[in-house]
């Protein structure tokens, strides 16, 4: 529907707010989608109820390492919709607050979709604040390596994997010991 959701997006939103406090982890995983793509194609300006969301999703990002797959779902599902909320309006977001929860959920564990908003909403973060991830740079350059990792399954795709082997290259002229660390050497030109 993209921007045709417009008319209709204050009543999902209430109702996607009631489902995000469901105990049923496939009701949390569809609401968190939801909600995503509702603020990302809505032409209503959502940013004035970006942290009572955050509040919502908030609790989708505490999931033990041995989840069921419902639940690690939710979660991806939910770092979704909080880059789709980065890539609408960062200037909304308390990133000092989000950003710590929002890396430490990488790399996703089940849902490979929702790499392509949280892809998005890192390239969106390293063009227009890039010094606001500095803190979560080793872990960041992990998670590269984790999805550009040829021996496992492919999750990101090649526009994001070209996209991100670009990152790489810029991120090695300020940074190079630390690619190498991270074993991204292998993606620069001439490797």
């Amino acid at each position: 529907m993209k921007g045709a959701i417009t008319p209709h997006a204050q009543p999902l939103l209430e109702l996607f707010y009631r489902a995000l406090g469901d105990s049923d982890k496939e009701v949390l995983s569809n609401a968190a989608f939801a909600t995503g793509l509702l603020v990302e194609n809505s032409d209503l300006d959502l940013s004035p109820q970006f942290l009572q969301l955050l509040q919502a999703l908030r609790p989708l990002f505490i999931v033990p390492e041995q989840a069921p797959a419902a639940q690690l779902n939710a979660k991806d599902n939910a770092a979704g919709a909080v880059a789709r909320l980065i890539v609408r309006n960062s200037a909304a977001m308390p990133l000092d607050q989000v950003l710590p929860i929002f890396v430490g959920a990488l790399p996703l564990k089940n849902d490979f979709l929702e790499n392509r908003p949280v892809f998005r909403a890192l390239f969106h973060l390293f063009k227009t604040n890039g010094s606001i991830l500095l803190p979560y740079m080793d872990r960041l350059l992990a998670v590269f390596a984790h999805v550009l990792n040829p021996s496992g399954p492919d999750q990101i795709g090649d526009e994001i994997r070209s996209e991100l082997i670009h990152l790489v290259v810029a991120i090695n002229n300020e940074e190079p010991a630390k690619i190498q660390a991270a074993g991204l050497g292998v993606f620069l030109p001439g490797a």
